[in-house]
């Protein structure tokens, strides 16, 4: 991506959240800074740095190719749908995600296949589904239980709360056409999430494999719970899960019966500061492996070079301490403990992760998008989509 564009991108990301970056002047600073450091074309897919492993679990993670998909989609009766903004991603089956949008009444139907040498992957924008109502939805999940029934479920930040849909009649299997989508229920997070500060709610939805928790949580610090992120100061946040019934479905003791885990967010990343603009470093995106097992999205961004940062790391909320009632500063609170397994810049705004199919090598796909900013009516943004490969025992 060349970086004017970058620039333009990262820009159009602090603006959705009413929140300013340098001057003019500043971003041309940036611009100068970019071009000297070489700064390569976003295609290529190459991190900061190599992918970190744990030599206790052997898991890791590799960048394995990022490409710039459409502005827009187009459905099989020729109309057109702008796509902007992606936040969430997750796996239908086969080479089927679905994606969603923020402040958008539609969710992107989209077919991923990675390159197993890491290269380029293909993205192919298939078609939307409208939902039955406009939120800022953030992210979102999907399980189809032993019913063959497919239960989605949203997370938003408005209210905030987890919104379960259904399509159609409800009995509709991977890999079947899919219907528009109807709301089937919902589960306020006001109480677990209460005193969020504007824009840093829940931003995460993951769902265990086995469909037995949804997890999600909050972006950055509550205000109940701490300062927020600062330069050199980290942030702690509540991983949360929300128990699903015997039925597939959000209970209404879904949140009486929630887990709660304590997680520390690393501080905003080194960089060469431009001075002024807001700091951001939040969890962003979940990925649940199974048993309690999570991998964590971390997204850092201020004015500087390089402008971005993206941390995955591992944790296991099952042998972390029960933080429910944890009330008060939690500058004393002792969060999971997290291992690193990649991090890198990508040039883009990484907000949305979710797990793939394994390639025959057993490495399991990760697919990530990017939000690029609000389309701004002079054309389509590009939508960058970026694979990592995941290999564990």
């Amino acid at each position: 991506m060349p970086a004017c564009r970058f620039i333009l991108f990262v820009s159009a990301c602090v603006d959705r959240r009413r929140r300013s970056l340098p001057s003019r002047r500043g971003w041309c600073v940036v611009a100068l800074a970019l071009i000297a450091i070489g700064l390569g074309d976003v295609s290529r897919g190459k991190a900061d740095e190599l992918p970190a492993a744990d030599a206790a679990t052997a898991i890791s993670v590799e960048p394995a190719g990022i490409v710039n998909a459409p502005g827009e989609v187009v459905e099989a009766d020729g109309s057109r749908h702008a796509v902007a903004e992606l936040s969430g991603i997750v796996w239908l089956g086969g080479d089927a995600y679905a994606a969603v949008m923020d402040g958008s009444d539609r969710v992107l139907i989209l077919t991923v296949i990675p390159a197993a040498d890491g290269t380029a992957p293909t993205v192919t924008f298939e078609r939307s589904i409208p939902l039955d109502r406009l939120r800022d939805w953030e992210d979102l999940a999907v399980f189809t239980g032993p019913d063959r029934r497919r239960r989605w479920f949203f997370v938003e930040e408005d209210t905030p709360a987890v919104r379960e849909f259904a399509e159609g009649d409800g009995d509709r299997p991977v890999g079947a056409g899919l219907r528009p989508l109807r709301a089937a229920g919902t589960v306020s997070l006001a109480g677990p999430f209460r005193s969020a500060r504007p824009n840093r709610g829940p931003e995460a939805l993951a769902i265990e494999p086995d469909g037995s928790r949804l997890w999600t949580a909050n972006e950055e610090p509550l205000e109940r719970d701490g300062p927020p992120v600062a330069a050199g100061v980290a942030g702690k946040v509540r991983l949360v899960g929300l128990a699903i019934d015997d039925a597939g479905a959000l209970g209404d003791g879904a949140i009486e019966r929630r887990r709660e885990v304590i997680y520390e967010v690393d501080p905003p990343h080194d960089r060469v500061s431009l001075g002024g603009g807001p700091l951001y470093s939040g969890v962003v995106a979940l990925v649940a492996l199974g048993e309690g097992r999570l991998l964590v999205l971390e997204r850092s961004a201020a004015a500087g070079v390089p402008p971005l940062e993206n941390r995955i790391y591992l944790v296991d909320t099952a042998t972390a301490a029960e933080a429910r009632d944890v009330s008060g500063n939690l500058a004393a609170a002792e969060p999971v403990a997290k291992t690193l397994l990649w991090k890198g810049a990508l040039g883009v705004n990484l907000e949305g992760l979710c797990a793939g199919p394994r390639l025959p090598d057993g490495r399991m796909t990760l697919v990530a998008v990017a939000d690029n900013g609000a389309d701004n009516g002079v054309g389509r943004r590009p939508n960058p989509v970026a694979c990592f490969f995941l290999t564990s025992p």
